[in-house]
């Protein structure tokens, strides 16, 4: 009964070693991701802006060592995908071998207040935050209408 249990332990650490071992090696096997040198600077599309669309756009890029030379959108909405597919194809890298990876975008509305007179602002202040080349971040006021028959701003 010892022998037998002793075997299973054994076993089990082996089975739990080679595990970590596989864990590490895989993580070891992925490609560095590349360093972008240049990129321009990405703006909210002024069409989802005005129809208050915000969210998050996946977008899996390939690159040739150099630059971007292809971009697939892998999740998203569509008005915001075009703006992000066309800031990643401003990118360009440090040399390096070429590799493929994921990069999300997001857009963020700012939430505005107004008073009676119609004068807009938002707490925070439009911003975009670059986290190169997995990471986006655009925020942007939300756009108000004023409307002087209901003395009062609308979204």
């Amino acid at each position: 009964m010892n022998n037998a249990r002793h075997g299973l332990q054994v076993r089990t650490a082996g089975v739990l070693v080679l595990f970590i071992l596989g864990a590490i090696m895989a993580v070891g096997q992925q490609k560095p991701l590349p360093s972008v040198i240049s990129a321009s600077v990405p703006l909210y599309p002024r069409t989802p802006q005005m129809a208050h669309i915000e969210g998050a756009v996946r977008l899996r890029i390939s690159t040739d060592g150099n630059r971007v030379v292809s971009v697939e959108v892998q999740s998203g909405q569509p008005m915001l995908t075009q703006a992000a597919q066309d800031n990643v194809k401003t990118w360009q890298f440090e040399q390096h071998s070429p590799t493929t990876f994921e990069a999300t975008f997001h857009y963020k509305l700012l939430p505005s207040k107004c008073d009676a007179e119609c004068n807009c602002d938002s707490a925070e202040k439009p911003s975009v935050l670059l986290h190169l080349p997995t990471d986006v971040e655009v925020n942007a006021k939300e756009l108000m209408v004023c409307d002087s028959a209901s003395h009062g701003p609308k979204p």
